[in-house]
């Protein structure tokens, strides 16, 4: 993937962001290039080098078609993996998180707001959940149009339905 000043991009595991700055920097291996990355909802800017952004499987933001797909999945039936332990359950979402996915991404936030709806989350799953519902809505609500507000009632009402 080539990246652009200006480009939003969807990091697993910090969600959208967008690239301000594309430099070099010096570090003991050398010259590195890499990239600034600004993540307004964590209220963060890091500097990432550009082999670790291929390794993190760093993509664009979904398109309008794949939006589609991506609401046909959360509006799916849910998939509890109730017989796993909660930390093994909080592992397999985690991992589904961090394949850079949308159709994961969707099927995480579907599976783990359903599953609160019918007992209580512990703390990894519940942090799993948050973060994969705020980066869903955002870039759900880039490829739509939509605010982010929008989107997240949008979404709400799909997963409480």
């Amino acid at each position: 993937m080539e990246f652009k000043v200006g480009q939003d991009i969807v990091y697993p595991k910090y969600g959208l962001g967008k690239i301000i700055e594309i430099k070099a920097k010096k570090l003991p291996r050398g010259m590195v290039k890499g990239v600034h990355i600004k993540f307004p909802a964590m209220h963060m800017t890091v500097w990432v080098p550009e082999e670790r952004l291929k390794k993190t499987k760093v993509r664009k933001p979904i398109s309008k078609y794949m939006a589609k797909k991506v609401h046909a999945a959360l509006k799916g039936r849910a998939r509890f993996k109730t017989g796993m332990k909660a930390k093994e359950r909080a592992q397999y979402y985690k991992d589904k998180v961090l394949s850079g996915d949308p159709i994961d991404l969707a099927e995480t936030v579907r599976d783990l707001f359903r599953l609160s709806m019918r007992k209580s989350l512990n703390v990894r799953e519940t942090e799993i959940a948050n973060t994969a519902f705020r980066t869903l809505s955002r870039e759900l609500a880039l490829a739509s149009g939509k605010t982010v507000e929008q989107m997240k009632e949008d979404l709400e009402h799909i997963l409480y339905r």
